[in-house]
């Protein structure tokens, strides 16, 4: 199949409601997602903890580990200025560099004959290259999970529903489709993950006839 033929059935841009992104970039086919992780979610559920949240409580216990230092030798006014400034600094740079949204990155060099995967780490990337040839398929598979603290997911759930803001899926089974990489040494690598609910669009066609298809 022609680079082409290939390029209609590719998405451009992230898509919001697939999570990922894959483009052809001359010689390469460049997949990007958010989503690459098939595991079981705790009770602290994304819904009720979100990045914004758990940035502001970092954000507090910073400003008050400031306080206790700057409070002895700090007019109110200046104290007041300072840890505001604290807490505004402290909330943008862990919404920014530590609960950011994470991204893997899997790049199929034609040129090189390599895959490159790119894995997001809190403080630095690894990186990881493997020849197109120790890659013997692209399969799909399936992944589910049963909540092993079902009390702790019940509480959270009945908290959350007395304050008015029920968590939909708190405590159910969780069911992944992903997508692997499957080399020659019987090792694998899963470079996306879908819940089965929001029933995903895996690229694997157009991942498969990019390595395979050199036509």
């Amino acid at each position: 199949m022609s680079a082409a033929a290939i390029t209609s059935n590719i998405h451009p841009t992230m898509d919001q409601e697939k999570n990922y992104s894959i483009k052809l970039e001359g010689d390469s086919l460049v997949f990007r997602t958010t989503t690459f992780k098939a595991e079981k979610s705790s009770v602290l559920h994304s819904g009720v903890y979100s990045k914004e949240f758990m940035s502001i409580l970092l954000a507090s216990g910073v400003c008050m580990c400031a306080y206790m230092f700057l409070s002895p030798s700090l007019s109110e006014p200046s104290l007041f200025t300072s840890l505001l400034f604290i807490l505004v600094a402290a909330f943008t740079g862990s919404l920014k560099y530590i609960f950011k949204e994470k991204h893997l990155e899997a790049v199929f060099n034609r040129s090189s004959s390599t895959v490159r995967l790119t894995y997001p780490g809190a403080f630095s990337k690894k990186v990881e290259e493997i020849a197109l040839a120790d890659i013997t398929s692209v399969a799909t598979d399936t992944k589910r999970f049963e909540q092993e603290n079902k009390d702790g997911a019940d509480f959270v759930q009945k908290i959350s529903v007395q304050h008015g803001s029920a968590v939909p899926g708190l405590g159910e089974t969780e069911e992944f489709v992903t997508l692997s990489l499957r080399l020659r040494d019987g090792s694998e690598r899963i470079i996306y993950a879908g819940n089965v609910k929001e029933e995903p669009d895996v690229p694997v066609q157009e991942i498969r006839e990019f390595i395979f298809n050199q036509n």
